[in-house]
């Protein structure tokens, strides 16, 4: 399998959404970095992609605060030699049922995990991945709403600039 020197993180990585996301990637010859709470599927998940000729790495974690996500971006650019450039933020939860049975500990923990951690995944990569990087093909995804497609400075660069996806894609 021919490789390139891209690197993604997943979150969620080890099944449904993120698994495939990771088959995808590596079939394409980038270095997958999985993160999953579960160590068992984690080993699994890096084991069926490396005997499929893939490069991958996995990161045991259960993303629940800022610590955890910047914990988390550290060892990815250490296991990416220095940088990641594809950023899938898959890992998420949402408890079904009536909403006035929401407790606010429940409520605590969806939004920590569906919006602090992947905000503080960005911000601990983002010095890695600035214009001191001069890279051609750097990719962001985020729960699959953005793309930044060759040329395109990610939104996540912007420095407090606000644009939607379609003006940072030239759209």
């Amino acid at each position: 399998m021919a490789t390139n020197s891209l690197t993604a993180l997943i979150t969620g990585g080890t099944s449904g959404i993120g698994r495939a996301a990771a088959n995808k990637l590596t079939s394409l010859g980038i270095h997958v970095i999985v993160v999953g709470r579960n160590a068992q599927r984690g080993d699994k998940t890096i084991a069926e992609i490396r005997a499929a000729g893939g490069e991958a790495d996995f990161i045991s974690s259960d993303l629940r605060d800022a610590s955890r996500a910047r914990e988390v971006a550290r060892k990815a650019i250490e296991l990416g030699n220095g940088h990641v450039d594809i950023l899938i933020n898959n890992a998420g939860i949402y408890p079904f049922g009536p909403t006035h049975e929401m407790t606010e500990e429940l409520f605590e923990s969806v939004y920590s995990l569906n919006v602090k951690v992947p905000y503080f995944l960005v911000a601990e990569l983002a010095p890695f991945n600035g214009q001191e990087r001069q890279r051609g093909n750097r990719q962001s995804l985020d729960h699959g709403r953005r793309v930044r497609r060759a040329g395109h400075e990610p939104l996540w660069l912007k420095q407090g600039r606000h644009q939607s996806a379609d003006q940072s894609m030239g759209g």
